[in-house]
């Protein structure tokens, strides 16, 4: 029977394999902290929006990783529009009010982007039809062109969809500053804006961050897996990583060694659905982690003829884990989409032809 607690894992000893809690409930008390013992652990923690440590990011802008984060977006929206339509808003107020801005060209600044324009033009303008020659929306990005990731062509279609829907893009805009109200950036003038959503890449939770003994990569800090999704122990250049027994991670948080896959949901629902199936093998065939001697009939059922190290026994369960790339889609707004599967194939249009 499963049972669920409402608390935050703080850390995780994979000796004693037992995670240390503490809750919300009990106002993060740490004198009030708990163990919990486990058999398997799956570590599914996410990660936090990449602020790059930018003065005025976390004070001022909304983010996009959890339902309060829409909770709060939508209030700010609403705000905006109201305050804006007081007969006593002077005129310049109500543009600085109405003035959208997404940082980051990724797929997440871009869908984001295109569903606002959507909210704006089809259900808001019904209710504010004065204040809509006001509204602007405008999207900035470090790199050269947005949705990096797409084909070329894919990426110029959905600059050129924004512009023709009214969409600000500005690429080669690096942010150096935020304050209340105001955006500054280094290659132009202070922009003022009436909300800021940020959206620029992935940093590591404090938990993540605080593990030691496992094996993490250089570019983003994340927990580094096998193939089986298996957490990795830190190793030499020339040494095949071991791996913690029992542990497993997937999503944001980790990522498979010597095959970097897109940090998107299909990957993370793909690997979610692989590692249930797997440890329900491990548990119909009854196999452990550890061989175990007494039950063998041979030492070639416990060890490898080539260097009698123990034999991985996991992987008599079945293959690791596979990623299948289905499709890449990004919405564009007006149901108009881009989409790019397996060996570059691409599509764009409205969405019903995607479909």
């Amino acid at each position: 029977m499963g049972e669920y607690l409402e608390a935050s894992v703080q850390s995780i000893d994979f000796a004693k394999k037992e995670v240390i809690c503490t809750s919300a409930l009990q106002d993060w008390d740490p004198s009030r902290s708990f163990s919990v013992k486990y058999d398997k652990l799956v570590i599914s923690v996410g990660a936090h929006t990449q602020t790059f440590n930018i003065p005025g990011v976390r004070e001022h802008a909304f983010f996009l990783k959890e339902t309060r984060d829409a909770i709060k977006i939508r209030k700010r929206i609403l705000g905006c529009f109201e305050e804006a339509n007081l007969p006593s808003t002077t005129e310049e107020r109500q543009r600085q009010l109405l003035h959208f801005c997404i940082v980051g060209g990724g797929p997440t600044g871009v869908e984001f982007s295109a569903e606002l324009h959507d909210l704006i033009h089809d259900d808001l303008a019904r209710y504010y039809p004065s204040l809509m020659p006001l509204v602007s929306i405008s999207l900035y990005d470090v790199a050269p062109r947005i949705l990096s990731m797409f084909d070329s062509v894919l990426a110029e279609y959905a600059a050129n969809t924004f512009a023709r829907q009214g969409i600000h893009v500005h690429t080669r805009s690096t942010v150096t500053k935020v304050e209340d109200g105001t955006l500054y950036l280094k290659e132009s003038e202070p922009v003022k804006y009436g909300m800021l959503v940020w959206s620029t890449g992935l940093e590591m939770t404090p938990l993540i961050k605080s593990l030691k003994g496992v094996k993490k990569d250089e570019k983003a800090g994340r927990v580094m897996t096998d193939g089986y999704l298996r957490l990795l122990q830190p190793n030499q250049l020339e040494e095949p990583a071991k791996v913690v027994p029992d542990v497993y991670a997937i999503g944001d948080c980790a990522v498979i060694d010597g095959d970097e896959l897109p940090s998107t949901a299909q990957v993370a629902s793909q690997k979610g659905v692989w590692l249930r199936r797997h440890l329900n093998r491990l548990a119909k065939k009854g196999i452990t982690s550890t061989p175990v001697k007494q039950e063998a009939t041979s030492s070639s059922e416990i060890q490898t003829p080539e260097t009698g190290e123990p034999k991985d026994t996991e992987k008599l369960a079945g293959r690791g884990f596979r990623y299948h790339n289905i499709m890449t889609l990004a919405y564009l707004g007006s149901w108009k989409a881009i989409a790019q599967g397996n060996h570059g194939h691409a599509i764009r249009g409205y969405v019903q032809r995607l479909l």
